[in-house]
């Protein structure tokens, strides 16, 4: 009578083929994470093309770009230029977001005084077209709590320009505080100026120890001197870069604000809330920071003179110019070319292979 033996794997057998399945994983899993983020991007892009639409619609109605700020009542007979409407809260009736827009009171302030109140609750409200999916720390839209987010709820801030004074009603990019501009104010072309960017959530200043989950998502307040609060970058470009200078001792030495208020919410009309300004590239490593705020103790950072454009795809961000047009930019793109995108009128002639 025959006996059957049973052979089993040898323990070399059983390495080999651990090995292989482990060197598949460390080759499938970039390709799965490098989908994954191509399609946050795209969706990144369409959530821009759509402001786009909404902007040049609003501009067909008003004959203007929104302003990103408004002027409302704080209190009974007291009027306010700060903690008002947005850009962006503006443009919701042609973002598919009339209730919301029907439930605000634009009469109100919406970050502070009595029109906190009153504006509380569209003000809390998630807009999934203002939110970047590649941003950890804004609402996951597959998540039904994410409409009762309590963290940040904005990604997408409107252009400024060159103008690093966040007080002035004036600027040099497509929008102005308490100021709107027509088509006709842009002569440089739509083609070749920056409407909006993108601009990452705050996490409120903490260190984690991961440097670079947190590089762009720190601000720094107060760091001190007297900042250099000019219409135009460019009438003191000294200045401006002695400025970056001390923004990047003051986040390397981790002194970062009491709270941090980046992108807090697509209502408010304040600079690192929902605009920003073009001095720094975008997710720049030479300048890694969110926002750079002048003498102001234990604030956060909305008005600061700085506020970066800032992303989580690789190399760069995603940009909507003001003909609507969505482009990528290189966080390799030379500053005073950044600079000329950012102005509306500057008159500079910008090359298409320049960014």
């Amino acid at each position: 009578m025959r006996t059957r033996k049973c052979r089993g794997f040898t323990l070399i057998e059983l390495l080999v083929v651990i090995a292989i399945i482990a060197v598949l994983i460390a080759l499938l899993l970039p390709a799965v994470q490098s989908a994954r983020e191509a399609a946050r991007r795209a969706q990144c892009t369409n959530n821009l093309k759509q402001l786009g639409i909404a902007m040049h619609n609003y501009l067909t109605g008003i004959n203007a770009f929104p302003m990103t700020a408004t002027v409302a009542f704080a209190y009974t007979g007291y009027s306010a230029s700060w903690g008002t409407w947005s850009a962006q809260s503006l443009l919701l009736g042609y973002l598919e977001g009339q209730p919301i827009y029907n439930s605000c009171n634009f009469g109100w302030t919406v970050w502070w005084g009595n029109g906190l109140q009153i504006n509380k609750t569209a003000m809390n409200t998630v807009i999934m077209t203002f939110i970047c999916p590649s941003d950890g720390l804004s609402p996951d839209p597959a998540s039904a709590a994410c409409f009762q987010w309590t963290g940040h709820l904005n990604n997408y801030i409107a252009s400024l320009g060159t103008t690093t004074d966040p007080g002035l009603n004036d600027s040099t990019g497509v929008f102005g505080r308490i100021n709107s501009y027509g088509i006709q104010a842009v002569t440089d072309g739509t083609s070749n100026t920056i409407a909006f960017s993108e601009g990452l959530v705050s996490d409120n200043g903490t260190w984690n120890g991961n440097p670079q989950f947190q590089r762009w998502r720190d601000g720094i307040s107060d760091p001190g001197g007297s900042p250099t609060k000019v219409l135009d970058a460019n009438s003191n470009m000294t200045g401006v870069m002695n400025d970056l200078l001390l923004c990047n001792q003051l986040f390397q030495a981790r002194q970062f604000p009491a709270y941090n208020d980046k992108g807090y919410r697509w209502a408010v009309g304040a600079n690192g809330h929902t605009s920003f300004n073009t001095i720094v590239p975008p997710s720049s490593t030479q300048y890694p920071w969110g926002g750079c705020r002048f003498n102001c103790n234990d604030c956060g950072f909305a008005y600061g003179e700085y506020e970066n454009a800032t992303s989580n795809h690789p190399g760069g961000c995603n940009c909507m110019l003001a003909d609507g047009s969505v482009r990528f930019i290189k966080s390799s793109i030379a500053m005073k070319t950044w600079w000329a995108l950012g102005t509306r009128a500057g008159g500079e002639v910008i090359s298409a292979d320049s960014y």
